[in-house]
């Protein structure tokens, strides 16, 4: 018969012996480190709204930190009204402050809260006209505002840039020297926080040149004078050239830099000549005249 106490100490041993191995094949596991899962968040646009009885107004919703952008909509109070499942609330027929919930399928803690106002007092409003506009560098552009809600129509006018030009009461715009891109503001007096902006778009000016007389026939050895004016740009200065020759020869005729023609002693061939005046701002803008040198 064994002793108790061999016994005992043989089962210690055994279990010592697969505790061990247990550990050692633990040792032997590699282990998975989860990544650290990025939040989702929810935006709802608008965030507030007012809404007249009945009435229905869209809301988008925008999900990040899931590729599961997908939402639903539901209505804190009872009676405030219904949401369909692409976000279109209708209003009740009650008037009152409402909130309307979007919730991430992705993640139930993630909701955002947009604040509806049902109200038979239509919310001021204000447009402006044109909403877009392409002005040149130093001209003028009429804006107009209209403004709803409110029996004060009267506007204040500013723009966003500093050196993005200048509009007055009225709302005419005046265009800086410097090309670029600026915002025209209407806000109503009525409530400053409604305003309307128009985006205008400054362009650099378009030289453009024009010669006087057109078309003119002078005798061989006599004068004509010609005039050129430049626009859309400071610079009016111009180059003369008769035939494509700055300033002309004894065989076409010379022109001087006030436009002069001196037509020559004898008629060239052929009898018309091409007198042009080219812009110095932008030579690539010209004008020509013709004129016919006579016996």
């Amino acid at each position: 018969m064994r002793h108790p106490a061999r016994r005992s100490r043989t089962t210690l041993l055994v279990l010592a012996a697969s505790l061990a191995a247990a550990l050692a094949a633990g040792c032997g596991q590699a282990r998975t480190v989860e990544p650290h899962a990025q939040s989702v968040s929810v935006e709802v646009l608008p965030p507030a709204a007012d809404v007249k009885p009945g009435a229905t107004q869209a809301f988008s919703a925008a999900v990040t930190g899931t590729t599961d952008t997908g939402v639903t909509w539901t209505i804190q109070e009872a009676s405030g009204g219904t949401v369909s499942a692409s976000g279109l609330y209708t209003a009740p027929a009650a008037t009152g402050t409402f909130h309307l919930v979007v919730t991430s399928t992705a993640d139930a803690t993630a909701s955002a809260t947009a604040t509806v106002t049902v109200t038979t007092t239509p919310a001021v409003a204000i447009t402006i006209s044109p909403a877009t506009a392409s002005v040149t560098a130093g001209a003028t552009r009429q804006f107009t505002a209209t403004v709803t809600g409110s029996s004060t129509t009267t506007k204040t006018w500013s723009v966003v840039e500093a050196g993005g030009g200048t509009v007055s009461a009225s709302g005419l715009y005046t265009a800086p020297a410097t090309p670029g891109t600026y915002h025209v503001v209407a806000t109503s007096v009525a409530d400053a926080t409604r305003t309307a902006t128009a985006t205008v778009t400054v362009t650099a000016p378009v030289v453009a040149v024009t010669v006087s007389p057109t078309t003119t026939s002078v005798a061989v050895g006599a004068t004509a004078q010609l005039t050129a004016s430049v626009t859309g740009s400071a610079n009016t200065a111009v180059t003369w050239s008769v035939n494509g020759i700055v300033g002309g020869n004894s065989t076409i005729g010379t022109i001087t830099t006030s436009g002069r023609y001196d037509a020559p002693r004898s008629v060239p061939s052929p009898a018309t000549v091409t007198v042009r005046a080219t812009s110095v701002a932008d030579s690539s803008k010209s004008a020509a005249a013709s004129v016919i040198v006579i016996r």
